[in-house]
């Protein structure tokens, strides 16, 4: 059941990115097209590798002519030096702003606040915005600290400075949230399901990775996929490989309280992969194929 009452910090930072040359700086290296970003409508996308796989993945949203990336607070500090390389002469600014906190914040208040029914509002100078991968799921909150009190008072909401619960809802949808940094260019950005979670656009033009995706979506090329792990016995650990029936499928990517593993899986095989008990050395799981992912 959706709680009404609770919102919960969450452990993402915030870097932003302003200056005239802003727009074409993220459109020229990220994988979703930054145009469909305004004041009522968030992203989600990616910087990749040149071969495509994931670095660093993010929502953005805008405030009067300024974005912001909300990302993970591990990967805070290595993103901020990542955009920074690729500045090179643009007019931007890139900051990491420490003030602006993420909340975890009752669905059903943004829903009855969002009268003209977009993605995002602007309620006395916050943001509130639906979660852009999978959408009607949760809705966040993005205001300065100093704010946050005198704001979830007025809708009588109490504050937990606990992000589990978020990590568990998250995990039972299939997106990983913690040590995203694990799979940092291990896994293509197809086989970390981006295009299913709205984070890659492929009509927007080129961008850091985007030929070897889009040849891979062309071709058909995806055969692995990140999916969550339901342990049934054993602990699994970093690396380990997979097998069903003695052959190997795969490895463990994420070995966490919320896991996850990139299986090899296609519309050919998902039938015998799914439900199956799957092995390492010292453990036996499942994999849930989350109902948003087409295979």
């Amino acid at each position: 059941m959706m709680e009404t009452n609770k919102a919960y910090l969450l452990k993402k930072n915030f870097i932003t990115i302003s200056g005239e040359d802003t727009l074409d700086f993220l459109q020229n290296i990220i994988s979703n097209d930054i145009k469909k970003v305004n004041d009522n409508n968030s992203i989600y996308s990616a910087l990749l590798t040149p071969q495509g796989k994931l670095l660093f993945e993010f929502i953005i949203l805008k405030r009067k002519q300024c974005y912001f990336l909300e990302c993970n607070n591990e990967d805070t500090n290595e993103l901020f030096n990542k955009l920074n390389s690729y500045k090179l002469r643009s007019k931007i600014n890139i900051e990491i702003n420490f003030n602006l906190k993420s909340l975890d914040f009752p669905y059903i208040i943004f829903k009855n606040l969002n009268v003209n029914k977009h993605n995002l509002i602007n309620y006395k100078g916050n943001i509130i915005f639906d979660e852009p991968r999978i959408k009607n799921s949760f809705s966040r909150l993005v205001c300065e600290k100093e704010k946050i009190k005198d704001l979830l008072n007025e809708f009588k909401i109490f504050l937990i400075d606990d992000d589990s619960s978020f990590n568990k809802r998250i995990f039972d949808l299939g997106i990983p949230s913690k040590d995203i940094k694990k799979l940092q260019g291990q896994i293509f950005a197809l086989e970390a399901n981006l295009y299913e979670l709205n984070g890659i656009d492929y009509k927007k033009g080129c961008y850091v990775g985007q030929e070897n995706t889009a040849r891979m979506s062309l071709k058909n090329k995806i055969n692995k996929r990140l999916l969550p792990i339901n342990i049934l016995n054993g602990k699994i650990f970093e690396n380990q490989k997979i097998t069903l029936n003695n052959e190997d499928i795969g490895k463990i990517l994420i070995d966490n309280k919320y896991p996850f593993a990139l299986i090899k899986i296609n519309n050919e095989n998902k039938n015998n992969i799914k439900n199956k008990e799957l092995k390492t050395d010292t453990a036996t799981f499942k994999v849930e194929i989350p109902n948003w992912l087409v295979i």
